[in-house]
């Protein structure tokens, strides 16, 4: 019977060698004593630390767009109606429809609260769970509404309004900068 010719590296380079040698651990300082060595954990001091990874509200920047301020940017169309800001019982009624429309019962219970009206702008908060439908449903909608009760609008009667969603955000800095357009220079926010 002759032996099966070894491939490892050792025989190849020493023919001599045995295929079949044990390898020898060689003690350490470490493992002569029988116990292995610990690190001390030291604990990290740490002065704060904060992550949102889901943050519970979303908050939206929404304006409101007739057919004579569509083709106008949210600026310009806030700077033709400064008469007067959409008031929140007017923007709440305006949110309500095409929840419902969109999302029936379920979209009527979506709680928003609406922070701030400036014109035809409107910064609203809501659960970020309900905030995808909230988007699709004021993107595909338009409505009719007094025209009386919208800012800028000089027809009587009915006029038709929608949704124009300017920014989304999980914080309410993210919207727009400082916050001086929510609140403005010379007012107090509590």
């Amino acid at each position: 019977m002759t032996a099966a010719p070894s491939h490892n590296a050792a025989n190849a380079s020493n023919p001599t060698l045995p295929a079949d040698v044990p390898m020898v651990d060689i003690p350490t300082a470490a493992t002569e004593d029988g116990k292995k060595r610990k690190r001390k954990e030291k604990e990290a001091h740490i002065l704060h630390q904060t992550t949102f990874r889901k943050p519970t509200w979303s908050y939206f920047h929404l304006s409101l767009v007739t057919p004579g301020t569509a083709a106008l940017s949210s600026a310009a169309a806030a700077a033709s109606s400064q008469a007067r800001d959409i008031d929140a019982l007017t923007a709440s009624a305006l949110l309500l429809q095409p929840l419902t429309a969109y999302l029936g019962s379920t979209g009527a219970a979506v709680p928003v609260d609406i922070l701030h009206t400036q014109g035809r702008d409107a910064y609203v908060r809501l659960p970020r769970q309900d905030a995808r439908g909230f988007r699709a449903g004021l993107s595909g909608w338009i409505g009719g509404y007094d025209s009386g009760s919208i800012p800028g609008v000089k027809d009587s009667g009915r006029v038709h309004v929608a949704w124009r969603v300017v920014a989304e955000g999980g914080s309410l800095g993210l919207l727009r900068g400082t916050g001086e357009e929510l609140f403005g220079e010379s007012e107090v926010a509590y």
